[in-house]
């Protein structure tokens, strides 16, 4: 068997070389074709940011519920007057607030529904909802 030496070496990095450009070449155009297609499901998602705050177990803004669409991403900032342990049924999301400190729950709103946003301690309270409209 025969070696060729510097030039098949050469040869064969390029080779390598050409191969990973391909393969990146097309992972870009994937990912590029896949969030088109994200962005064309729901052109008008925004990110919708509350901020709320717990006072006595309560909330103390008047509001009833929060109104989102899906696709839209959703930041809820809670703050609270005592340790607070907050739960958004349906998506599993559960924050700790301590006193003098804000916590965030940020998701994507992917479940269209109306799901309640309860305090956990001794009782579950519902605080507020929220309501995803789908679009």
């Amino acid at each position: 068997m025969r070696h060729c030496g510097a030039p098949c070496r050469r040869a064969a990095l390029s080779v390598v070389m050409l191969s990973a450009v391909m393969v990146s070449a097309a992972v870009a155009s994937s990912l590029s074709m896949f969030v088109g297609i994200c962005a064309a499901q729901n052109p008008s998602a925004q990110v919708r940011r509350f901020e709320l705050r717990i006072e006595n177990a309560r909330l103390a803004n008047p509001l009833k519920a929060l109104h989102v669409e899906r696709g839209d991403s959703v930041e809820i900032v809670w703050s609270a007057d005592r340790r607070t342990v907050l739960h958004l049924h349906g998506y599993d999301i559960e924050v700790t607030v301590d006193p003098e400190e804000t916590k965030v729950m940020a998701f994507q709103a992917r479940a269209a529904g109306r799901f309640p946003i309860e305090i956990h301690g001794t009782r579950h309270t519902v605080v507020i909802y929220l309501e995803v409209q789908p679009h």
